[in-house]
C-alpha cells in the first residue's frame, strides 16, 4: 500500500502522511504484511542491527493504525524489557496463527501437484487455485519470504544457504507448518513441488496429522516423455509471478504471428514485464531432470497410493483443453 512505500523513505517522510495513514490498516496476522514490515523498520534502523528504540517501535505501529491493545500486546510478544525491540522477533510473534485451525480432519483440501518437468503444472495450478479458493504453496516463496521478513526459521535457512548447504526438509515442513495457519489456507492449499521424496512425505504427514489434517488427493500429471522436449524447449516464464507460456502452443499476446521468439517480443500479458527461460529448459537438462523426478519423486506417489489418495491425469493436449481434465477431481471436491 501507499503507506508502506512513503513509510520507507524515512522519518523525513512521516509528516507527509498523516493522510495517508488515517485509511491504513495493520493485519498483524498477515505473512505478507510481515514482509513489508521488516523492511518498514530497517528504514528506522540506522545501525542496522535489527533492534530499534522501543519508543520508535510503537511510533512505526501507530503510524500503520495499529490498535492500542496490539501495540501492547507486539510489546510484550518481542519481551521488550529493556529500551530496545528486537523487531525480526515481532516478525516471529506477527507470524503466528490468530486462531487455530479446526481440527477436522475433513475441514481442509490438501492437494499435491506432481508431474514431470513441462507437464503444465504452472498451467493447471491457477486455474485449480481459482476454481477451489485455496492458496497454491511454493516451498521455494515461502523460502524466500520466510528469509526476507527476518524471521527465525528464514534466518536458520539464510545461514545454511550462504554456507551452500541445502535447506533440511524438517525446517521447509516448518515453514508450510507456519504457513498454513494464516487465514488465507483456512479451506485448504494446494502443494507443487513438494515433496519431493518420500521421506519429505512422511515428515508432512506427522505434521499435517499435528492440526487433524490429512493430504486429500495427490494429483500426477502425465505426459509421453517425448512430448516433454517440445515444451519445455519453448517454455517462456513471467518470473515474479511463475506465469508460463510458450512459442508455440500458448504464446503471449506480444509475440505476433510470424516472429521468432526474442526477450523484446515474449512479454507478460498482465504486466508487459519481459518473459525469460530458465537455464535448465534444455533438451540436455531434460534428460538428467526427467531422471531425478523418475527415481526421486514418482515413489510419493507409491507412497499415496495404497491409501486411494492418488489420481493420474493425462494432458497431453494443447493448454486451453487442458483444464478440461480436471472435471472429475474438482466433482469429487464439489467444485
Amino acid at each position: 500500500s501507499a503507506i508502506f512505500k512513503r513509510l520507507r523513505e524515512g522519518p523525513r517522510a512521516l509528516p507527509a502522511i498523516e493522510s495517508a495513514s488515517q485509511t491504513a490498516t495493520m493485519d498483524v496476522q498477515g505473512f505478507y504484511q510481515a514482509n513489508r514490515m521488516i523492511k518498514l523498520f530497517q528504514s528506522f534502523d540506522y545501525e542496522q542491527n535489527g533492534e530499534l528504540d522501543k519508543d520508535k517501535f510503537v511510533q512505526v505501529l501507530r503510524q500503520l493504525q495499529a490498535p492500542e491493545d496490539q501495540v501492547s500486546t507486539a510489546l510484550q510478544s518481542t519481551g521488550a524489557a529493556g529500551e530496545t525491540v528486537n523487531y525480526a522477533d515481532f516478525v516471529d510473534w506477527v507470524m503466528q496463527p490468530q486462531s487455530k485451525v479446526s481440527s477436522s480432519s475433513s475441514s481442509r483440501t490438501v492437494l499435491m501437484l506432481f508431474g514431470p518437468p513441462g507437464a503444465g503444472k504452472g498451467t493447471v495450478a491457477p486455474k485449480l487455485v481459482e476454481a477451489l479458493h485455496v492458496p497454491q504453496l511454493s516451498t521455494g516463496d515461502m523460502l524466500r519470504a520466510a528469509v526476507a521478513s527476518g524471521s527465525a526459521l528464514g534466518r536458520e535457512a539464510e545461514g545454511i544457504m550462504k554456507r551452500g548447504g541445502l535447506v533440511p526438509d524438517q525446517l521447509v515442513v516448518n515453514l508450510i507448518r507456519s504457513r498454513i495457519k494464516l487465514s488465507d489456507c483456512s479451506k485448504g492449499f494446494i502443494l507443487r513441488g513438494f515433496p519431493r521424496t518420500v521421506e519429505q512425505a512422511r515428515l508432512l504427514d506427522s505434521m499435517l496429522k499435528e492440526s487433524g489434517d490429512e493430504v486429500t488427493a495427490v494429483v500426477a500429471l502425465e505426459v509421453p516423455d517425448a512430448a516433454l522436449t517440445e515444451r519445455i524447449c519453448g517454455r517462456w516464464i513471467h518470473k515474479a509471478s511463475g506465469r508460463s507460456y510458450h512459442a508455440s502452443r500458448m504464446p503471449p499476446k506480444s509475440l505476433k504471428p510470424g516472429m521468432k521468439p526474442a526477450p523484446e517480443n515474449m512479454l507478460d500479458d498482465e504486466t508487459g514485464e519481459p518473459l525469460y527461460q530458465r537455464p535448465d529448459d534444455t533438451e540436455e537438462a531434460l534428460k538428467s531432470r526427467l531422471e531425478a523426478y523418475y527415481k526421486e519423486t514418482l515413489p510419493v506417489l507409491g507412497h499415496y497410493e495404497p491409501l486411494g489418495k492418488t489420481r493420474r491425469v493425462a494432458v497431453n493436449v494443447m493448454p486451453e483443453e487442458m483444464f478440461g481434465r480436471f472435471k472429475g477431481l474438482l466433482a469429487h471436491f464439489g467444485a
